[in-house]
């Protein structure tokens, strides 16, 4: 398979695509901590060991799920997100290795 880089609207390198996303794609990205709230976004990757994509496994969160941001707790609290009609709170730690992508 023939490698080919993507480019970002500003004309910088995303990321090389050779099958899978590459590393540098997973950690440019912004974690799912870091989006606004009511923002719609979409799962990249999640990243850590098997116990963490087990966990989002069984509340039903998976790469490539559309999910929103409900509300945030403050002082660095957890997050409501909406995964297809389910609210989730998702603490900051696990929250922080969901790399997304913000849908228009």
């Amino acid at each position: 398979m023939r490698s080919r880089l993507f480019y970002r609207s500003t004309g910088t390198p995303l990321a090389l695509y050779d099958g899978a996303m590459s590393l540098s794609a997973k950690f440019d990205s912004p974690n799912l901590y870091d989006a606004d709230r009511q923002a719609i976004l979409k799962i990249l990757s999640i990243l850590g060991g098997w116990e963490i994509r087990r966990s989002f496994n069984q509340i039903g969160i998976h790469a490539g799920d559309q999910i929103r941001v409900v509300c945030r707790a403050p002082f660095g609290g957890p997050l409501v997100i909406d995964n297809r009609g389910t609210q989730v709170a998702v603490s900051r730690q696990l929250a922080e290795k969901i790399k997304v992508e913000v849908l228009p």
